[in-house]
């Protein structure tokens, strides 16, 4: 069998197209340092002379320059949103360490909803002009379109939660979100209209695994089903327990990819954790990243260790 025709879809041609290496960093809710991670592993990477752009698209909620020491400055990414500059490239600023540049985001109350059709693969088209060697894109808390979107573009996309129920269950169903909105992407795509009511009413039924939902469709058709679970093999996020206080919290990280895999049906890389340690704490306050003031502290060496397991998944 062949596909159906297929419609333009940003998401689902840039994963079959990936030409950048572009990291986004989540959380599947607010304070579990997300932008701190990013912070530091840009700052990490580019003491290493890689070329790092670090892209704020925490729309509404910006704040990742602060991580930097940096004051906001007069554009941002809403400034080339709303059309006052013609490409991205023209909001990203240099920051005081070598080798990495910053697009700010903007915190006007316009850009919390979800953006468009239009601006989104604007947007997505001008991240992928940046020559970096890694792009690494700070993206909102949440399951908004924007959020998922960008964590699906991504290769990793990666999620920091932190040692505790509330922060892992949202993580949960911020995967299964995003497997869903994967899941429905390329089923418009393929234009499989007799998937779309299963998807809808069932895949958000809590009860159901996406494994029960998979092998309802491979009784129906087994072209479709072998399309859907090959995209989802595709998507390998990546898992950094931030917080760590215990032997248990370091070891959680492999418990929750265990588990991911078994109901979600994908593989969710464990990266490694970072310890709980005062000395985050100091450089927030003091608007220093760690990995400037503390790289030789146990927070330092976790990130650095993070760091280059990101980098030779792709070497």
């Amino acid at each position: 069998m062949n596909p159906k025709q297929t419609r333009s879809n940003p998401v689902v041609s840039e994963r079959q197209n990936r030409t950048r290496t572009i990291w986004a960093v989540g959380g599947g809710k607010g304070g579990t340092g997300k932008s701190f991670v990013t912070a530091n592993l840009a700052l990490c990477l580019s003491k290493k002379n890689k070329e790092v752009t670090l892209i704020d698209a925490d729309l509404g909620g910006a704040n990742l320059h602060t991580f930097l020491g940096m004051r906001k400055s007069d554009l941002d990414i809403g400034d080339f949103l709303t059309k006052k500059v013609p490409t991205l490239k023209d909001v990203a600023v240099p920051t005081r360490y070598n080798k990495l540049r910053l697009v700010k985001g903007s915190d006007h109350l316009l850009f919390t909803a979800n953006l468009n059709y239009f601006k989104k693969l604007k947007l997505l088209r001008h991240i992928k002009t940046f020559d970096s060697d890694v792009i690494i894109i700070d993206i909102g808390t949440g399951s908004t379109y924007n959020s998922i979107d960008f964590f699906l573009l991504s290769n990793p996309g990666i999620l920091v939660v932190n040692p505790e129920p509330t922060s892992i269950e949202n993580a949960y169903y911020f995967l299964k979100s995003c497997i869903i909105r994967l899941l429905k992407l390329y089923i418009d795509h393929y234009q499989i209209q007799d998937l779309i009511k299963k998807v809808t009413e069932q895949i958000n039924d809590n009860s159901r695994s996406v494994y029960s939902f998979l092998s309802e469709v491979i009784s129906q058709d087994k072209y479709y089903a072998d399309l859907l679970f090959r995209a989802l093999k595709k998507f390998r996020p990546s898992l950094i327990i931030n917080k760590a206080r215990d032997e248990k919290d370091f070891v959680l990280g492999e418990s929750i990819s265990n588990v991911v895999q078994k109901i979600l049906v994908i593989n969710l890389d464990y990266l490694g954790a970072i310890p709980f340690n005062e000395v985050v704490h100091k450089s927030v306050k003091n608007l220093t990243p760690v990995m400037d003031k503390y790289p030789e502290s146990d927070v330092g060496k976790a990130i650095l260790s993070i760091a280059s397991r990101l980098t030779e998944k792709k070497s």
